[in-house]
């Protein structure tokens, strides 16, 4: 009866963590996946029994040491097809620099055993995990130039000082420009948006952990630039959600977040994606009085 009740609930916290999978973005390998909504590379590893074990105990564990060494391996082939940007992916990187290949294999070495799995004939089976924030995230800043965006308030030089004639010519008045007028004459002091959720389900687009925002002129609204390098490390550049609903939930945009739909993805590994003028009208308006792009508020919400 008890080994009855326990399967049970084993099958059912099996079935429950497969579901809180289904509503992730993930991109899934044959020995693990990249999980974006949570940040996690995992990988799977195996051992078997060694002939010259002097005993079962000695032999299990000498297993158990071979399953971890695997599964690392393996986490290290899938960290290398997580993307950057939308031209790099970490193995790229790593192609390029030695000394990206030692920092990341560092990191890979201190990854967490999860769980383990002691099979009948005396192989054992391992997974292991590890954030993509953090000092990981911390190497990719150091290797990807970010880029700045409209949306921050850049320092004016200093201009200096001239030793002008006496007399100056009086240059022709320049013309006056339009005033652009702001998008749906928007009343700042109603608006309060507390982050933005780009849904780009309908486009072909992959996330990324540093992707940028563009209008459709290809300027930047936002990116990796408009955090502090700090926060940015601890909570990464922008949140994943495969649905609109979950997005509106996360804590990362709180509670009154600004909806738009994403209109294509851009560069090679499609991970930028493209807004249309009217919306990014609209958060270069709000966001110098909201700041929620300062404080990495976005989530792009994937099918």
């Amino acid at each position: 009866m008890f080994k009855r009740i326990s399967l049970l609930c084993f099958s059912v916290v099996i079935l429950f963590a497969n579901i809180c999978l289904a509503q992730d973005v993930i991109d899934e390998f044959p020995k693990g996946r990249i999980n974006w909504s949570k940040g996690i590379v995992t990988a799977i590893g195996s051992g078997v029994p060694s002939s010259e074990a002097g005993n079962m105990a000695q032999a299990r564990l000498l297993a158990e040491r071979a399953a971890v060494s695997d599964a690392r391996r393996n986490l290290l082939e899938i960290v290398g097809e997580v993307r950057v940007d939308a031209v790099s992916t970490v193995g790229t990187l790593m192609a390029k620099k030695d000394v990206i290949v030692t920092e990341i294999g560092g990191i890979v070495k201190g990854s967490i055993v999860t769980q383990r799995r002691y099979l009948d004939d005396g192989s054992v089976e391992v997974t292991v995990e590890m954030p993509v924030t953090g000092a990981f995230l911390n190497v990719m800043f150091s290797e990807v130039k970010s880029v700045p965006s409209v949306t921050m308030t850049l320092p004016v030089p200093k201009q200096k000082k001239k030793d002008l004639p006496a007399t100056l010519p009086v240059p022709p008045a320049p013309p006056v420009p339009p005033v652009p007028s702001e998008p749906e004459k928007l009343d700042l002091t109603k608006v309060n948006y507390s982050g933005l959720i780009i849904d780009a389900r309908e486009i072909d687009v992959k996330p990324a952990l540093m992707p940028k925002v563009l209008d459709e002129k290809g300027s930047v609204i936002y990116s990796s630039a408009n955090m502090q390098k700090e926060d940015a490390v601890k909570t990464g550049v922008v949140g994943y959600a495969k649905e609109v609903d979950a997005a509106r939930k996360h804590p990362r945009v709180t509670e009154t977040p600004i909806v738009i739909a994403a209109l294509k993805g851009s560069g090679e590994n499609r991970s930028d994606v493209v807004i249309s003028d009217r919306d990014s009208g609209i958060i270069t308006t709000t966001e110098p009085a909201l700041g929620y792009l300062k404080k990495g508020r976005v989530m792009i919400v994937y099918r």
